[in-house]
């Protein structure tokens, strides 16, 4: 009786701190519906005539800066799972001199606060002539993120038993087919949860994006929908739509990657 009374006490908190979660969420939803007048004088009441305008003026306005996102977020991605995954192979998987030491330099990078390399960052880009252009957020996404894309990569591919890979060699496969053939299909888990977290950061990033670009059709989601919230700043049902359309692309990646995801944490992802 004990045990069943601490199991009911569990799962009423675990689904209070759930509906604490999604509480922002659905009162986002639940504004956005709603007129600016409505907003102000009569806040939790539900909305007289539902404002599907807001919608549609707001994804006018902004659906140009979410595709700018998702176009940077894709390649950057994309980048980052083949340099995290090329390089996580070697460090599992092959012994060369100073790998170690290497691997330690890497793992200090992780513990260095990236505010701090802001301005020197974008020194080195504005030195480049990358500045107010895509390749100023993809190639500085790319670096940074393939660091812990490497440490999860590398935990994941020691688990892959070695009988695979001398398998492989004695068949004659060079080490770019043995990656290519053996290693990026059995760790498909382990990249969607390199893709998903990487994702997930750039697609919100507000200060880079901030720093390094200044032509309008370039600007990222994060960005645009601060200048939405400073231009229309007394229309609160327009901001909350074009936050919850800004919300879509998160949403349906997490949802269509969660298998693979949980699947690459309880796999390896958590070893590294």
């Amino acid at each position: 009786m004990r045990k069943q009374n601490h199991v009911w006490w569990a799962r009423a908190v675990l689904f209070l701190l759930l509906a604490l979660s999604l509480l922002p969420v659905a009162l986002m939803l639940f504004l956005s519906l709603k007129s600016n007048l409505e907003i102000i004088t009569s806040f939790w009441r539900p909305p007289t005539r539902i404002q599907w305008s807001n919608y549609t003026e707001a994804f006018a306005t902004i659906h140009w800066s979410i595709l700018s996102s998702l176009f940077v977020a894709v390649v950057s991605c994309g980048g980052i799972v083949f340099v995290s995954s090329l390089s996580g192979f070697v460090f599992a998987r092959h012994r060369f001199p100073g790998r170690e030491l290497l691997f330690i330099m890497l793992l200090a990078l992780v513990m260095v606060p990236q505010v701090l390399l802001l301005v020197p960052l974008f020194v080195e880009v504005k030195q480049l002539g990358l500045l107010d252009s895509y390749w100023a957020l993809i190639l500085p996404y790319i670096a940074q993120g393939q660091i812990v894309g490497i440490l999860l990569c590398r935990g994941f591919f020691s688990t892959i038993p070695e009988d695979y890979f001398e398998s492989a060699r004695l068949d004659g496969a060079g080490e770019f087919t043995i990656y290519r053939r053996i290693v990026l299909p059995l760790s498909l888990p382990i990249l969607t949860v390199v893709a998903i977290i990487n994702f997930h950061g750039i697609y919100n990033d507000f200060v880079w994006p901030l720093m390094v670009l200044q032509n309008q059709h370039l600007k990222t989601f994060a960005v645009a929908i601060f200048d939405l919230s400073t231009v229309y700043r007394s229309e609160y049902g327009l901001t909350f739509a074009a936050y919850a359309i800004g919300s879509l692309p998160l949403t349906l990646l997490l949802l269509a990657g969660m298998k693979y995801f949980i699947r690459g944490l309880s796999e390896g992802g958590l070893k590294a």
